[in-house]
């Protein structure tokens, strides 16, 4: 079926009965795209600043332990790295289609749902990694000067955090955001199929 086809003038012609809201659908999924747009935009913001200000403070720092440099460097690594991957992936996000192509959004979401879970299962375990292994790099220095007990508190709270983040928070967004992109791309594909239907009778 091709996919420039008047998507609202064919789906007037089917009977009604229990077909989805095509408005609605269509407004759901141009919502999905815009708020991983949105949320991107607003991630890189944030890295952005936060990796100016990791060089703000390691060319102010007065050091001379290596692993605090080498730590420095992991976690700006791992925040550029994770930057570029993610932009690259959703690049699409920021072309816009006809509203009325429901198969080009279909094919969207399809894509942002891959795509998601491809950063779910491998870029975030790789950038938790550096991440990590850059912070406790970057804390043996300062945490020699502490006490024991600050030490270790020191350690558990910010490893901690991280743990916390990548084994619940993480996966908790990833869930919600694949149900809301799962529902939507169930009702799509049953507007085409009925869609269809009558070209195959």
């Amino acid at each position: 079926m091709s996919s420039n086809i008047d998507l609202k003038t064919l789906w007037q012609q089917q009977p009604a009965g229990d077909k989805p809201d095509i408005k609605a659908v269509i407004k759901k999924a141009m919502g999905i795209k815009n708020k991983t747009r949105n949320k991107l935009i607003w991630t890189n913001l944030v890295l952005f600043a936060t990796v100016i200000l990791i060089i703000y403070v390691a060319v102010n720092l007065d050091t001379r332990v290596l692993t605090t440099t080498i730590g420095v460097v992991l976690i700006i690594f791992a925040i550029v790295a994770f930057m570029i991957v993610s932009n690259g992936l959703y690049m699409g996000l920021f072309k816009s289609h006809p509203e009325t192509d429901a198969f080009t959004y279909l094919a969207e979401l399809m894509s942002i749902q891959k795509k998601q879970q491809f950063i779910q299962t491998r870029v975030l375990k790789l950038y938790f990694l550096f991440l990590g292994t850059g912070l406790f790099l970057y804390m043996i220095e300062f945490e020699r000067k502490m006490s024991f007990f600050w030490a270790i508190v020191s350690s558990v709270c910010s490893l901690g955090w991280l743990a916390f983040a990548y084994f619940y928070i993480t996966p908790r967004e990833f869930k919600r955001q694949q149900a809301d992109i799962n529902a939507t791309i169930a009702k799509l594909q049953a507007i085409n199929k009925q869609l269809d239907e009558p070209e195959g009778a």
